[in-house]
């Protein structure tokens, strides 16, 4: 497989060991990541979840050999994103504990000693969220799951949101929410008010937080099945410019035709990273240059015979491809 390196976005200092104090590092630059990783499943049958499938005699043949090739794929995209692996890396599509343990083991990933927060979610699937971090960068001072769920729909489930609330070097605390909100599947328009509902009970759950601390950092990301301008995002949780309760650091791109997904031929922007305004002007901790990126290497999209291209995914439909996932991963670099 051809090297990857991450495209136009600036290099992180290199990693450093632990104090003998047990300190958590103070580098000045650290890599925040996310990355749908498209049905990351075990070979495993769950007699609790709809994950038949992806199983050796599933209608997708998921063998041993092909979940350690996933593995591997995503090992190499992760640790491709910087001179150092991510501090942190949001998961969604992942279907326990045991495959986030897996690829964290995996290839480059293996030499930093992550640790993981997860929650089994109420999706039929049995998909999750979950969040990886590296515990000599940061400290996990909480944790919690907020469960959506539709008032007038008691059959509706879905996957849970993902809060942890974190102390980085010299102090300073930062909120973090994985979301993995509801899909299209049944249309734009009826599944809109699923990610209406998700929107809200983030919005909800970032106002306490204001309410409990004073200026509080708040840093969000996800595939949200929404893109920027859509009523879940812009309106319900107001992310947009710097006006807005939160900044949308990938709005811009969306604009200009840039996304992380492609659905019939068009890029989408799905996968998205906000933060509060306070990550914009911080002096002493803030987003670098106020951007995310979207990681959009050659070696892991697939070009068509007319020259577009996707994501190199896993699967299309019950054929196996032998990808990466069919979303690109998105990051941020924070800055000392």
């Amino acid at each position: 497989m051809a090297s990857l390196a991450a495209c136009d976005a600036p290099k992180t200092q290199p990693e450093q060991k632990m104090t003998n104090n047990g300190e958590l590092l103070s580098p000045n630059n650290q890599i925040v990541a996310f990355y749908n990783v498209e049905n990351l499943f075990d070979v495993e049958n769950d007699p609790n979840t709809l994950d038949d499938d992806f199983t050796p005699y599933g209608d997708q043949h998921w063998t041993e050999e092909r979940y350690e090739q996933k593995l591997q794929n995503l090992s190499t995209v992760l640790f491709a994103l910087g001179e150092q692996c991510p501090m942190m890396i949001g998961l969604v599509e992942i279907e326990n504990h045991k495959v986030v343990e897996d690829l964290a083991k995996t290839g480059n990933l293996a030499n930093t000693p992550y640790k993981l927060v997860h929650f089994e979610s109420e999706d039929r699937r049995g998909i999750d969220c979950a969040l990886l971090y590296d515990p000599r960068r940061m400290k996990v001072l909480e944790q919690e799951k907020l469960v959506v769920r539709l008032p007038d729909n008691r059959d509706f489930a879905t996957r849970d949101i993902l809060h942890v609330k974190a102390t980085l070097a010299d102090g300073e605390i930062v909120h973090v929410f994985v979301n993995h909100w509801s899909s299209r599947r049944e249309g734009t328009t009826e599944s809109e008010v699923k990610r209406v509902r998700s929107a809200t009970v983030l919005k909800e759950r970032i106002a306490e937080i204001r309410q409990e601390e004073k200026d509080p950092k708040i840093l969000i990301m996800g595939d949200f099945n929404d893109e920027p301008k859509n009523k879940s995002i812009q309106q319900v949780l107001n992310a947009a410019g710097k006006n807005a309760s939160l900044f949308n650091l990938m709005a811009e791109m969306a604009y200009d035709g840039e996304g992380s997904i492609v659905h019939q031929r068009e890029w989408l922007m799905f996968d998205q990273m906000m933060v509060s305004q306070n990550l914009l002007t911080g002096t002493e901790l803030k987003i670098k240059d106020n951007k995310a990126y979207v990681y959009k290497d050659e070696s892991i999209l697939f070009t068509y015979s007319n020259g577009g291209q996707k994501p190199n995914s896993t699967y299309g439909g019950p054929e196996y491809y032998g990808g990466f996932s069919d979303h690109l991963p998105v990051y941020l670099i924070l800055e000392k």
